[in-house]
């Protein structure tokens, strides 16, 4: 009776990379910028009583709401994404 006798090698270990908070909060900041632009085009898109999809020129917005909608956007945005990372580059 033989025992195979191995000698003890390197073992590397591999570790997941965690998501942290400021990550998921500057995740879910993108996703809600991308759908408030996605908003501007389809809000004239509605369902009449007959559940059919019907597009309603009346309700599009005209370019100069757009303008001041994206100005907001993009506003709303620097200041979300920029309190979001001071937080977590100060406080933590």
């Amino acid at each position: 009776m033989e025992i195979d006798q191995q000698t003890s090698g390197n073992v590397e270990i591999v570790t997941k990379k965690e998501i942290t908070i400021r990550t998921m909060l500057n995740i879910y900041g993108v996703f809600a910028v991308l759908a408030l632009i996605l908003s501007i085009f389809t809000t004239p898109i509605s369902i009449n009583e007959n559940m059919q999809l019907f597009y309603n020129e009346d309700l599009m917005m005209e370019a100069k709401k757009i303008k001041e909608f994206l100005f907001f956007i993009f506003g709303s945005a620097l200041v979300y994404f920029s309190l979001v990372n001071l937080y977590y580059k100060y406080m933590k």
